[in-house]
């Protein structure tokens, strides 16, 4: 049985949310709750809790810790009030009796104290940090092989948003105008660490705006949460004080904090990207750290086609006082299955997905493309309607400002200153989908980059799962515990995901025999680099301190 890596995932966030529930128990509901659970598809109850985790294969990985945004509590419809949450502490986020940093703190001092119990069996987990002398000691060959050993598990903090820096009281007009400083005391602790930082998550932050945001939640999370601040608004790119929370990330003497750039719009990633090259002329130090993105799926399509041949609709309307733009981008077929009923496969062309500039642009930089467990990320809509879709997809709104810019007038950010044949079951078409994310992006690049001795594209991606980050998991894993068993669905479902992307097909992903039958050692080689393996290097590197 093989081990996994995850780049992704919530250790204590449902737990630190909810009331009544152990943190070495798992966080379920009951009654009116669970029916709201099972129409979201698993949204609520625990995937990656402690428990779960020692009851599976997840040996090495990046937990997440996040305050819970305003927008979430600011009007929370009476099914979800059957959730079991913490209503004291809903109120102290919707009342501003707190600042996101604050209680950002008090996580990360939560975490720290359960070190001591889940250290012990049967958690067996550290936290890693790289002022830790066992790891400095030791060469990077020497760290992979302590990690690989599975007899602890190893994890890695990162910060999932930069409204966790903010340190005024939450949603009451005072702004937060020094962000970087935050960071900067985060960096200096010697008791935590973290590799990376989410510019922006899912919501406006009106005392601390640092860089536009994609929309994330879709229509049917209005069953549960409403709020404007789910609506991407005013921002073009990355602020002022983005930027200088990206120069304290990537600056920092000892502990860089990589930029991890899920969330961020589209033109504020670009916008990155050019931002990241400015600051490598100034600190060359900064070359060494890479690009990464810990949870995502991709749009199947490039940048620069997609806007120059309008592959989208566009609707602007007044809402609340303030200007929406919406898009609808074209559906693609991305693949198709045997299945007479559910033939055709389909991605999620949201822009919170990558598209193919950026998968270069992340393995370029010898980074990290941790893809999501959520099936709406990967793009599943439905069971039976999903493979008959409208011209365009479900409509997401894009910031005024960046529309303008990008959308409407086609300009990029410039540079800164500062198994073949078988036909997957119902439940298996979300492996099958995942397998296409995989191709493509190995597809792109080698199509895109040169690459020399045994590096491919192979080496660059990875498990990032968002458990316990409010997902509707893909059908074949329901949680943690089942993460391993996506080894052989994808060996699987892999061969005919070559066969049948319609993207690149001159490039190939995997290899073949002389006889024309996929090469099975390569195959399940590769497959155990995405499982496991890319993890533990990029893990190994982080404690070297990217040397």
């Amino acid at each position: 049985m093989k081990n996994t890596f995850d780049f992704h995932f919530h250790l204590f966030f449902k737990h630190y949310m909810t009331e009544g529930f152990d943190q070495k128990d798992n966080v379920t509901t009951s009654g009116i709750a669970k029916i709201l659970n099972e129409v979201m598809g698993g949204t609520f109850d625990s995937q990656s809790s402690p428990k779960q985790i020692s009851e599976s294969r997840l040996f090495v990985g990046v937990t997440s810790i996040l305050s819970m945004e305003h927008a979430f509590v600011n009007r929370i419809s009476k099914l979800a009030q059957t959730l079991p949450f913490r209503w004291s502490y809903v109120d102290k986020i919707k009342n501003g009796e707190t600042s996101y940093y604050d209680d950002f703190i008090v996580q990360i001092e939560e975490c720290l104290s359960a070190q001591a119990w889940v250290k012990g069996a049967p958690f067996n987990i550290d936290f890693l940090n790289r002022k830790d002398d066992a790891w400095k000691a030791k060469t990077l060959a020497d760290i992979e092989a302590d990690l690989i050993k599975a007899e602890r598990r190893y994890f890695a903090f990162s910060i999932e948003g930069g409204h966790n820096l903010s340190n005024v009281p939450i949603h009451k007009n005072i702004p937060s105008l020094y962000p970087e400083l935050q960071l900067r005391a985060l960096q200096d602790r010697t008791d935590v660490d973290f590799i990376s930082i989410n510019l922006c998550h899912l919501s406006y932050i009106p005392e601390q705006p640092l860089g536009g945001f994609c929309q994330g939640l879709n229509k049917l999370t209005n069953l549960a949460f409403k709020s404007e601040d789910f609506c991407p608004k005013a921002t073009l790119g990355i602020t002022e004080r983005g930027k200088k929370v990206i120069q304290q990330a990537l600056t920092h003497q000892t502990k860089p904090v990589l930029i991890d750039v899920k969330h961020m719009s589209v033109y504020s990633r670009f916008h990155y990207y050019r931002i990241r090259e400015k600051l490598i002329t100034e600190f060359p130090e900064v070359s060494r750290l890479p690009v990464v993105t810990s949870h995502t799926g991709f749009c199947f399509r490039s940048l620069s086609e997609f806007i120059t041949n309008k592959s989208f609709r566009s609707t602007t309307e007044t809402s609340d006082g303030f200007t929406v733009t919406q898009i609808e981008s074209e559906n693609i077929r991305i693949g198709k299955t045997n299945d007479l009923i559910n033939k055709g496969l389909f991605g999620n062309p949201w822009t919170i997905n990558l598209f193919d500039e950026e998968i270069t642009e992340i393995m370029r930089s010898n980074g990290m493309i941790g893809i999501s467990l959520d099936q709406r990320i990967l793009g599943a809509a439905g069971i039976l309607p999903d493979s008959i879709r409208d011209p365009h997809f479900e409509g997401e709104i894009i910031a005024q400002p960046e529309w303008e810019r990008m959308f409407r007038d086609g300009q990029l950010p410039t540079a800164e200153r500062l198994l073949e044949g078988l036909a997957p079951s119902r439940e298996e078409r979300h492996a099958m989908i995942l397998c296409l994310h995989l191709i493509h992006a190995v597809r792109v690049g080698y199509a895109t980059l040169a690459w020399s001795g045994d590096s491919s594209p192979w080496d660059h991606l990875c498990i990032g799962s968002d458990f316990d980050g409010l997902i509707n998991p893909i059908n074949v894993v329901t949680n943690v515990t089942d993460v391993h068993t996506l080894r052989d669905h994808i060996l699987q479902y892999l061969p005919q995901a070559e066969k049948t992307l319609p993207f690149y097909q001159d490039t190939k992903a995997l290899k073949r025999l002389e006889n024309g039958a996929i090469d099975r050692i390569y195959m399940e080689a590769v497959v155990d680099k995405f499982m496991f393996d890319n993890g533990v290097k990029f893990i190994a590197r982080f404690l070297r301190n990217w040397s």
